[in-house]
């Protein structure tokens, strides 16, 4: 009881000596910290019309976005061709969704490749400009696509937009719990589809909060640092992880599939990461899905890699963190975590278990974001993090607890503030 007394009373005249210095807001943390930047591509298939997509294009230019339009051939005509050329005028992109919309890998390859050339003819003829990029229609893929369509393929986070029985809510839950640094998001502009408008209404702003920029997949493969390769379908565009050192080597073999150790990895908490050389003749990435098949309901959740380029992927702690959060679980609550093909055929091979370099190193108090200082940053984070700004995230959050009660609150803040104002040497 006597040293609780006593660190409030710390805490009290830590907060009195430091009440001139100012509280800083999430916006302003964001406002001007460019590395909080984080890039998101919308994407919207199945235009253009002259309603739906309008009414897209409005909101877009309301927040001063970016995104990529997926048209069908069959869709532009005299009037949607006017929506065509105003999204393009606004810096949008303008990709390639097929003639038809049919299932094109039952096709010859003369017949995928006149889906292909009917729409970049009538993109030409508005825009003077063919298209870039492709997005299978039914997300059907075969080794003879890739053969025959000489553009990117993108796939991209399904927000099940698609369905009339999804609310525009659900649909922006989908957005919002899918968002990540590099993320494509796979959305329709179909005529008569204003739960996706709505479903944008709501989640634009709030990525908006969260640091995110509205860019076009061109713009998303420049910023990232990679180039588009032929044989991948993509739905994200990550930057490959830094700052991770091997710890183990978990299979050196080709295998469709590992199991991995969730004690060793929770015990890990946030250091760790998961790097393999793949090989896939559909051009999918690995996936790590978290499974629950005991109770009610089951579950089998995708995890996407925050990074891949063809033949390597890299899988974050982070994601698997905010993966359980989501859905309300933890390490012990599921029964098997598995690297694993999505869909089709994969071959995984030299899986290896990162840690971040100085990972086990002894915490510097105040340090919440590992970099071996605390400083000025330290304090912003973790008051970001009392606030609870979404996607904010304490590197060592041992580093916080300065009172050292295993709690972490505006106590510790204050004498973060007085340990950092300490070393400040006034002008006498």
């Amino acid at each position: 009881m006597m040293i609780k007394k006593i660190a409030a009373a710390v805490t009290v005249a830590a907060a009195l000596t430091l009440s001139s210095i100012p509280m800083i807001s999430p916006s302003d943390v964001f406002a001007s910290d460019e590395n909080n930047t984080k890039l998101i591509a919308l994407t919207f298939d199945d235009g253009p019309n002259t309603t739906t997509t309008n009414d897209i294009l409005d909101l877009l230019e309301e927040y001063n976005a970016k995104a990529s339009f997926f048209l069908i051939g069959t869709n532009i005509n005299e009037n949607s061709a006017a929506t065509v050329k105003r999204a393009y005028d606004m810096g949008m992109e303008i990709d390639n969704h097929s003639k038809t919309h049919s299932n094109m890998s039952k096709m010859s390859a003369a017949e995928m490749q006149a889906e292909i050339a009917f729409v970049d003819e009538k993109v030409e003829e508005i825009i003077g400009e063919k298209t870039k990029f492709f997005r299978p229609p039914f997300i059907d893929v075969s080794a003879e696509m890739y053969n025959a369509i000489d553009l990117p393929f993108i796939c991209g986070i399904d927000c099940q937009d698609y369905k009339a029985e999804v609310t525009a809510q659900e649909r922006a839950d989908y957005i919002l719990n899918g968002a990540t640094d590099g993320v494509i998001v796979l959305l329709h502009d179909a005529a008569g589809n204003q739960q996706t408008v709505e479903a944008l209404e709501i989640a634009m702003p709030l990525l908006i909060e969260q640091g995110y920029e509205f860019v076009t997949l061109t713009e998303l493969f420049e910023r990232q640092g990679q180039t588009p390769k032929h044989g991948i379908i993509y739905s994200n565009v990550g930057k490959y992880p830094t700052g991770y050192q091997v710890k183990e080597t978990i299979s050196a073999g080709d295998i469709d599939r590992i199991s991995l150790d969730r004690k060793m990895l929770e015990e890990l908490g946030d250091t760790y990461a998961i790097e393999m050389d793949y090989s896939s003749a559909t051009g999918y990435t690995p996936v790590l899905a978290l499974q629950k098949w005991s109770g009610t309901p089951t579950i089998w959740h995708p995890i996407q890699p925050a990074y891949f380029d063809g033949d390597k992927a890299v899988f974050l702690a982070g994601d698997v963190l905010d993966a359980l959060e989501q859905l309300e679980l933890g390490y012990n609550d599921l029964d098997g975590m598995l690297l694993i093909a999505y869909t089709g055929d994969i071959v995984l091979s030299d899986v290896k278990l990162l840690t971040k370099s100085g990972a086990l190193e002894t915490s510097i108090a105040g340090d919440v974001n590992k970099d071996g200082a605390f400083n000025l940053k330290d304090i912003i984070l973790f008051q970001k993090w009392l606030l609870a700004v979404p996607d904010t995230h304490l590197a060592d959050w041992k580093a916080a607890d300065m009172n050292k009660d295993n709690e972490l609150d505006v106590f510790d803040l204050c004498l973060m503030k007085r340990e950092l104002l300490s070393d400040v040497q006034f002008p006498q």
